[in-house]
């Protein structure tokens, strides 16, 4: 799989300045988190420890997502930060222009594996918001797009 393979849906995943071109990398999330597609990583941008209950540390700012789980994320980062994404819209941006089956169904389990995920590293539980009959959106989100420069 190519480096922008997994960036086609985003609506301009390469940028042309004149004499060079900017291609996607990731995302930052409210000044604390960063996305980061090609690894396919969230990462919580100030280390924490926490210790459980046996006195081990561990530290609770990396999360490595499944490619699916990605792509749900970043569409969302990428068209929810300003209004709603319909149920529909995902199945077909995240699932079918994969060849992937979609359902409803697995829509719903994706994002609440999801938002439990980014809870872990800190990420507030509403922080993805589903709103019936509307679709998904984020809430309370600074989304700010990460672009590397191509040569």
């Amino acid at each position: 799989m190519d480096d922008t393979s997994q960036i086609k849906y985003v609506a301009t995943p390469i940028i042309e300045t004149g004499e060079s071109e900017l291609l996607l990398f990731g995302y930052i999330i409210n000044d604390e988190y960063q996305v980061d597609i090609k690894s396919g990583s969230v990462i919580k941008l100030y280390n924490t420890i926490e210790y459980s209950h046996n006195g081990d540390e561990r530290f609770s700012n990396y999360l490595k997502l499944r490619e699916t789980m990605l792509r749900l994320l970043t569409y969302l980062l990428a068209h929810a930060s300003s209004g709603y994404v319909s149920n529909q819209e995902l199945l077909v941006q995240v699932w079918e222009n994969y060849n992937l089956s979609s359902s409803t169904t697995r829509l719903t389990q994706v994002v609440s594996e999801l938002k439990a995920r980014l809870s872990k590293i800190g990420m507030a539980d509403d922080f993805i918001k589903t709103t019936r009959g509307k679709g998904y959106t984020l809430r309370g989100a600074a989304v700010t797009p990460l672009y590397i420069k191509i040569i």
